[in-house]
């Protein structure tokens, strides 16, 4: 049972928040959730976006956001790149080559590490690195995987299969096709930053000052944020309006699974057991 007070909140954005159209790049709200981040903000409670997408660079999301009625302070948002950059620089990579797009490879120039692009003449580098892109090509391919045979250590931000579009849609987690291909021709796993693994709550922590069970992390693929925030002893809370039904949730160990699952986000800071815990405490 969990029983710890709730000190900030962790929103998915694809499928949890927002909807994007991948043609266009703009999101739609999903419902309830411009309401559910004024809830949080009125009550004081720190919020963080952390999407699994690599789509874009952190900053690029907030007027995107914005444009849909989400708005978010500055430096909560948070995408499985920007953990990975924090990441390597703090294990002391100095050079990686990188197969993505902005997404991937600003925050990795912003940490300070020189970014090398996938070339069949690419110097040596000590590790891959590999997010979204939207084209790419067999040489690029062919120069990771080389890279790895060369003795650098793939990493990714995510190997999500897919996440929730616009329009019902699936859409193609291309990192972890890529990835993929590179364990089935180097034999070598692909160590993963972004969810299900735990790393970017460390962020969260510094960013908010909870520790990762005095968090609620709501998203809607139980695959990704409910096992990262089951596995961070977090209160998880999965919602319907992304890539799995209520049954869905349902099919997971009750250890894994989210301790709550609801339709959509109206009325979420309204919920029972959100307003026992946050004023719990108020009181504390």
């Amino acid at each position: 049972m969990h029983t710890h007070p709730i000190k900030a909140v962790v929103f998915d954005i694809d499928g949890t928040l927002a909807l994007m159209d991948k043609e266009k790049g703009t999101y739609t709200a999903l419902p309830g959730a411009v309401q559910a981040l004024a809830d949080c903000k009125a009550m004081g409670l720190p919020v963080v976006a952390y999407t699994n997408g690599t789509f874009f660079p952190p900053a690029h999301y907030y007027p995107a956001l914005a444009e849909a009625g989400l708005m978010l302070e500055p430096g909560h948002v948070l995408t499985p790149a920007a953990v990975a950059a924090r990441a390597l620089r703090a294990m002391g990579y100095t050079r990686l080559m990188v197969m993505g797009a902005e997404g991937t490879t600003v925050p990795v120039e912003e940490a300070g590490i020189e970014v090398i692009a996938p070339t069949k003449d690419a110097p040596k580098v000590d590790a891959v690195l590999l997010g979204w892109c939207k084209d790419f090509n067999a040489e690029q391919v062919e120069a990771v995987v080389q890279a790895v045979w060369n003795g650098a250590k793939p990493y990714a931000g995510s190997v999500a299969p897919y996440f929730a579009g616009a329009g019902g849609k699936k859409l193609l987690g291309i990192s972890g096709a890529i990835a993929a291909a590179l364990t089935n021709a180097t034999g070598v796993p692909v160590t993963v930053f972004g969810k299900p693994e735990a790393a970017g709550l460390d962020i969260v922590s510094a960013l908010t000052g909870a520790r990762p069970e005095e968090m609620v992390i709501v998203g809607d693929d139980p695959k990704l944020e409910i096992r990262m925030g089951r596995r961070a002893g977090a209160f998880c809370v999965g919602v319907t309006t992304g890539v799995v039904d209520a049954d869905g949730f349902k099919g997971y160990p009750s250890d894994e699974r989210a301790q709550v699952v609801l339709a959509s986000l109206e009325g979420f800071a309204d919920q029972p057991w959100f307003a026992r815990r946050t004023k719990t405490e108020e009181r504390a």
